[in-house]
C-alpha cells in the first residue's frame, strides 16, 4: 500500500498535469485563433490567384482565335460578326464579363493598340472599330453591329490597306471567393492578314 504521504504527492501530480493540460489546450487554442486569419488569406489568394491566371490564359486564347478570324475574314461586310461570335463562343467558359472588344490595324505583331481605339466609339480614322458589349449577358451581336452608323467604323476599303489586325479584349474578372473586388484585366492578339491565293 502507499503511504498516506505518497498517495497526496501523486494525487498533486495528477492535478498539476490535468492544469499543465488544460493551459497548453488553451495556448494551442489561442495560436490557431491568431495564425488562422492569416493561414485562410494565403490559402484563398492561392486559389484566387490560380483561377485568375486560368481566367486571363482563356482570355488570351480568346483574343489569338478572333485574330485569327480577323485575319482570315480580311475586309469581308460581316468580319466583324465573325470575330465578335468567335469570341461569344469562347465567352461562356470564361469567369470574366468582357465589356469591350477593339478590331483594330497594327503595323507590326508587336505594336500595341494605339490609346484612342480603347476609349473613342467613334472610330472614323479607319484605324479601328470598338465594342462595347457584355458577350456573357449574350447581347444581340447583330443589334450590336448594326448600332454602327455607314459613316462610322471600318469600312472593306480600309481594311484593304491593313498589313496586320488586332484583337483587344477588355474584361471584368469577378473573384471565386468574394475576399477581393473585382479586377479590370485586358489581353490583345495580332495576326498577319491572310492573303488571297
Amino acid at each position: 500500500m502507499l503511504a498516506p504521504d505518497r498517495f497526496r504527492r501523486l494525487r498533486r501530480n495528477l492535478k498539476s498535469g490535468e492544469r499543465r493540460t488544460m493551459k497548453e489546450r488553451g495556448a494551442a487554442l489561442l495560436e490557431f485563433a491568431l495564425i488562422a486569419p492569416f493561414f485562410f488569406f494565403v490559402v484563398f489568394g492561392g486559389i484566387e490567384i490560380g483561377f485568375m491566371f486560368r481566367s486571363y490564359l482563356a482570355v488570351q486564347d480568346t483574343a489569338r482565335v478572333a485574330a485569327r478570324v480577323a485575319s482570315v475574314e480580311r475586309n469581308n461586310v460581316d468580319a466583324d460578326l465573325a470575330i465578335l461570335e468567335s469570341i461569344q463562343r469562347r465567352a461562356g467558359a470564361l469567369n470574366a464579363d468582357i465589356s469591350r472588344v477593339v478590331i483594330f490595324s497594327a503595323e507590326t505583331l508587336d505594336s500595341p493598340i494605339p490609346d484612342h481605339c480603347k476609349t473613342d466609339f467613334d472610330s472614323s480614322d479607319g484605324e479601328c472599330n470598338l465594342y462595347l458589349v457584355d458577350l456573357a449577358a449574350g447581347d444581340s451581336l447583330q443589334t450590336v453591329i448594326d448600332g454602327f452608323l455607314p459613316e462610322d467604323g471600318l469600312k472593306a476599303a480600309d481594311r484593304e490597306a491593313w498589313d496586320n489586325v488586332g484583337v483587344y479584349i477588355q474584361y471584368e474578372y469577378d473573384f471565386v471567393t468574394g475576399f477581393f473586388d473585382s479586377m479590370t484585366l485586358e489581353s490583345e492578339a495580332i495576326e498577319v492578314i491572310e492573303l488571297d491565293l
